[in-house]
């Protein structure tokens, strides 16, 4: 399988938006390829643990293991079996951030055409006035922080003060 770099593929190049919409596609089906692939590893790994827990079971009845939930016990407290059902796991885990990143994919492409329409609107044409841009969430979350540390340095002053 192609390496995959998550970041950097999903990453939208402003100035290029003619190379990102030619290549959206191919590298989106890399992504896609991915999931395959990993709807195939997770599909194995199922099968795997069913074999084997069938495996196990016909065993415990081979020990006169009579009961549903003793034949249960039995088969989950094998260390295979709970390998196994490890290797599972990992394969949903890792094909539901796959369709995680594809579903990203998804939303690059809104993105691509909402920054398209954008530009045709010469959104990103220089202005012609000069204007006050206010700040964004992280500029206010910057300013409070801020303020927060001045007012906990007042505070352990005033406190030092009061205690002289």
């Amino acid at each position: 399988m192609p390496e995959l770099n998550f970041q950097k593929d999903v990453a939208i190049d402003l100035d290029c938006l003619h190379e990102e919409w030619q290549t959206h596609a191919q590298i989106r089906h890399k992504y896609a390829a991915e999931i395959s692939y990993l709807e195939k590893v997770a599909k194995q790994a199922h099968e795997k643990v069913k074999i084997l827990r069938s495996k196990l079971i016909r065993e415990a009845k081979e020990e006169k293991l009579s009961s549903a939930d003793l034949r249960e016990a039995y088969y989950r407290e094998n260390k295979e079996y709970q390998a196994a059902k490890e290797n599972q796991i990992e394969a949903e885990y890792q094909l539901a951030m796959g369709w995680n990143a594809l579903k990203a994919f998804d939303d690059r492409k809104v993105a691509l055409e909402n920054e398209v329409r954008l530009w045709s609107r010469n959104y990103f044409a220089t202005p012609r006035e000069e204007r006050q841009v206010e700040g964004g969430k992280k500029f206010i979350e910057m300013q409070n922080e801020i303020i927060e540390e001045r007012a906990v340095a007042q505070r352990v002053e005033l406190n030092r003060r009061r205690r002289k």
